[in-house]
């Protein structure tokens, strides 16, 4: 079914398409964009707000818009959607149920926003931050020197290149062709949206951040007796949450960075100062069918091991549903990546910017320790801290996991 797509309610009696976002015959979803809009020096995308196959655009760059002005026809393709043409033209309806979703409340937030040193839309600007590029960095292409994803994606290839080329890594053309060439024997397979966007940023990460990984290792003995103990009281309580040994971690974890400020910090843009951050929101790395998500675990500091323990239960839940909205991934001050539910037994993570600091939890397992007399069995957990060396000194390092390990191994600690 055909449906026309007219322009909202966004607050403004007429706005200008600085860029279409889409062509005839793409597939969109909802809550794609589909044009960009400007008024006043205010840029904001204006989302499809159902899913479907665009059959004509009837806007072009440099036209004045107003509201319930037709902007696009649509081939609904969800047979869930029943739309009709005035569903779509009733703007206050587009507005109740639109405007709460993650996409627009981040849109909501920009309109009143003045552009002043750069000129970039929120699809843009939201690039530019999941792949830590400085729009400051970019000359835009656009209409009155916009910046434009095509920009994005120019700088970054660049980048990816000079890096490349830096590193004397041998990757040639000759390679590349090499590896276009797919035979029998071989096949594609598509990174999902959220692989490409993280491996993007990671690669940034890892080539901007002189990264330092320091190894210990915990006796959590004492600990997982208490866990297991605490547990068995509620094993008839079908409404109680089971306390995991990652609550006691991001517990400690809290309590090493009011011991250590600094490496609850960020590096200043100037590179000549740390901004210390008051606020403790722990990040949680989260395996989904999609990639990998870091959610964040935020205002921390005065909670107890149970409300964390709940707190970790509800964010995993909507990472796994594919139910985060955009707040709950930022503000991140410090990052735990806990993989010691699959095993392995250590690895260097690579430090989640601007983050100084992220913690590595690999699988414990039981071992033979020497008490002056005689071997004794004790669970050891082995984990790394990998720390961003310009605002971390070694010393410094490994004085925070020897507080970790002595946190870990007697949790009366906690309370003190």
């Amino acid at each position: 079914m055909d449906v026309e797509v007219y322009v909202p309610d966004i607050g403004v009696k007429s706005v200008e398409v600085i860029e279409i976002l889409v062509k005839i015959g793409d597939e969109v979803k909802k809550e794609d964009g589909l044009i960009s809009v400007e008024s006043n020096k205010s840029v904001l995308e204006i989302p499809s707000p159902f899913s479907g196959i665009i059959k004509k655009i009837s806007v072009n760059v440099g036209d004045k818009l107003s509201v319930n002005n037709l902007i696009m026809i649509l081939e609904n393709t969800d047979s869930n959607q029943y739309l009709t043409t005035n569903t779509i033209n009733d703007s206050n309806l587009y507005d109740r149920e639109q405007l709460n979703t993650p996409h627009l409340l981040d849109q909501k937030n920009i309109i009143n926003n003045v552009i002043n040193d750069i000129y970039a839309s929120p699809k843009v600007r939201r690039i530019a931050r999941l792949l830590n590029i400085n729009l400051l960095n970019l000359t835009g292409s656009g209409s009155k020197g916009r910046i434009t994803c095509k920009d994005i994606e120019k700088y970054n290839m660049k980048q990816m290149s000079n890096t490349l080329c830096e590193h004397n890594t041998g990757y040639t053309d000759s390679n590349h062709k090499n590896i276009d060439h797919i035979d029998d024997n071989q096949s594609y397979q598509s990174l999902t949206k959220i692989q490409r966007i993280s491996g993007n940023r990671l690669l940034n990460n890892w080539k901007n951040i002189p990264h330092v990984t320091q190894f210990n290792e915990a006796d959590i003995t004492d600990l997982e007796d208490f866990r297991k103990l605490y547990n068995s009281r509620y094993l008839h309580d079908k409404s109680y949450k089971k306390i995991s040994i990652l609550s006691f971690l991001v517990k400690s974890v809290i309590r090493a960075l009011l011991e250590y400020p600094r490496f609850n910090s960020v590096l200043h843009s100037s590179n000549n100062s740390i901004i210390l951050k008051k606020n403790i929101n722990i990040g949680i790395a989260v395996d989904t069918k999609d990639g990998l998500l870091v959610p964040v675990l935020k205002n921390l500091k005065n909670k107890n091991i149970s409300e964390i323990s709940y707190k970790i239960f509800d964010i995993v839940q909507k990472a796994k549903n594919n139910k985060l909205d955009i707040h709950d991934m930022k503000d991140g001050s410090f990052t735990i990546s806990s993989l010691g539910g699959i095993g392995g037994t250590g690895f260097t993570p690579i430090i989640n910017a601007p983050e100084a600091c992220i913690l590595g939890i690999s699988k414990a397992t039981i071992k033979p320790i020497w008490n002056q007399k005689k071997f004794y069995p004790r669970l050891i957990l082995p984990f790394s801290l990998s720390y961003d060396h310009r605002i971390i000194d070694g010393a410094d390092g490994v004085r925070f996991t020897n507080f970790l390990v002595q946190l870990l191994s007697d949790i009366r600690t906690l309370l003190m």
